[in-house]
């Protein structure tokens, strides 16, 4: 692979990206100010997009001043390259646009243009056949064009937090931290990067299939927006896609039941529409197989085992683990199933932490290990199964979340790789947390209520009760010398 000189920075990244930056926060307020009385949500849109844009100029230095190269900087300089033939060659540039790139292509570039160093992996090349526009616009300056990506990319977040919020309007700050304040997601989720692009298209997927099928709102619109986030996933990570899917299915297989009347019929519904959801999903992973490529159902477990090898070879210094040897077969992957959720969800610990952006994953995975921890204790760990039929959402979020951080986790022991391909599942893994304990809380505080409420022989409606029912405060021995 051709590799690209580090970017050198110009006076431009100096004076057009400030004043971007002042343009888009002024823009970000401005927002916010007309919508925040009758949205109280967008008390944390400017927030939000103030750290997402600090999340893409830091990932540009570290990449750029301290690893000298990586995929952010070949990304912009393939970027760059295509802007350039536009200019040179329209003919050429057209090719390559709408057709992909591969070797026999490699010819278009010359010094003047500078040459690809993507030109042989069609997937990688997608993210460069999207990113062109906005080098346009960015001035060919690395800062800039990384402000912008962050900023379009924000809207598939928003959008996701949209629907947490409207399904859970009491938990407006905790899913703002889920999904703007968590380190690893603001900051790998933010620059040059293709984890950037596929988590903004899964928001976009999950908000529009959301609005499609359960909402029912703008049904034609939303569904071409669910098909073009579809390809954006399937052409860049189609393992993402894979791991959508079955939360996806079951959510709206429980939607719809849910409306079903009566108890026997909606059991009998829900597993056949189930195994009917099952059957459809693996349809339709057959009819996407050439898309998919080697995350195809015939290969995926087979290309899950060469990754997990590969990435724990001594050219990736030090940062590699081991889960063991994965056996490509069901059975095998299987036995695997607890320490890839475990790698995926809470490594590296603390003491594997062998750099600065190690160390702050470190931390980060121990707070989410102690959060779930404590949630489990909450629950008494198998209790979580009677959450499932409380929320749809809930189900969804924790089946993807899951079932990503197991794929994940299966395919992947380099923590480098790590810490960047699990971010789609963190705020959905987190949100979840805060959900249930809210829910817990909700159930000790519902049956708290019960017991006083049969303390009470004027059913707390008497003037003494009143007040203690207005501040959820039921001290027993006052409430009991007060109504006896």
């Amino acid at each position: 692979m051709y590799t690209p000189e580090v970017y050198q920075y110009s006076l431009l990244d100096f004076l057009y990206s400030p004043f971007l930056l002042f343009f888009i926060l002024y823009f970000a307020k401005s927002i916010r100010d007309k919508r925040i009385e009758k949205e109280p949500e967008f008390k944390y849109f400017l927030p939000a997009v103030i750290i997402k844009i600090i999340g893409a100029i830091t990932v540009v230095l570290v990449y750029t001043l301290y690893y000298k190269g990586g995929d952010t900087n070949y990304y912009f300089n393939d970027g760059r390259g295509l802007v350039r033939l536009m200019f040179k060659r329209p003919d050429y540039f057209s090719d390559i646009l709408f057709n992909g790139m591969d070797f026999s292509k490699f010819y278009y570039f010359d010094s003047e243009t500078g040459y690809p160093a993507y030109y042989r992996q069609s997937q990688t090349y997608f993210v460069v056949r999207i990113i062109w526009p906005l080098i346009l616009l960015g001035l060919q300056s690395f800062i800039a064009t990384s402000i912008l990506l962050a900023l379009i990319s924000f809207g598939g977040i928003w959008r996701m937090y949209r629907v947490f919020i409207a399904e859970f309007p009491q938990y407006k700050k905790q899913f703002a931290i889920a999904f703007f304040f968590v380190p690893s997601v603001f900051f790998w989720g933010s620059g040059l990067l293709k984890d950037t692009i596929t988590f903004s298209a899964i928001g976009y997927f999950f908000y529009s299939f959301y609005m499609a099928f359960i909402r029912r709102e703008k049904v034609f619109t939303n569904l071409i927006i669910v098909y073009l986030s579809m390809g954006v996933i399937i052409n860049i990570k189609p393992y993402i896609f894979v791991g959508l899917l079955p939360g996806t299915l079951i959510w709206i297989i429980g939607h719809y039941t849910s409306k079903i009347q009566g108890n026997f019929i909606r059991g009998v519904t829900f597993p056949t529409a189930i195994s009917i959801g099952i059957a459809c999903g693996y349809l339709l992973l057959i009819i996407l197989g050439d898309e998919l490529g080697k995350y195809s159902l015939d290969k995926i477990l087979m290309e899950a085992s060469i990754s997990n090898y590969d990435l724990k070879q001594s050219y990736y210094k030090g940062n590699s683990f081991d889960i063991g040897k994965v056996d490509p077969t069901f059975s095998g992957m299987l036995e695997k199933f607890f320490p890839a959720v475990n790698a995926a969800l809470f490594r590296p610990y603390l003491w594997e932490s062998n750099n600065l952006l190690m160390a702050v994953s470190g931390v980060e995975n121990f707070l989410i290990l102690i959060f779930t921890l404590y949630t489990l204790y909450r629950i008494r760990v198998f209790g979580i199964f009677a959450f499932f039929a409380k929320s749809n959402l809930l189900t969804f979020s924790l089946i993807f979340s899951l079932f990503f951080a197991f794929s994940v986790g299966i395919s992947t022991s380099n923590f480098g790789s790590l810490v960047r391909y699990r971010i789609p599942l963190l705020p959905f893994y987190i949100s979840s947390l805060y959900i249930i304990n809210g829910m817990v809380t909700e159930r000790k505080n519902q049956k708290r209520e019960k017991r006083i409420y049969g303390l009470c022989t004027q059913q707390l409606s008497c003037v003494f009760c009143k007040p203690f029912m207005k501040h959820n405060q039921y001290p027993q021995t006052i409430i009991q010398k007060l109504c006896s």
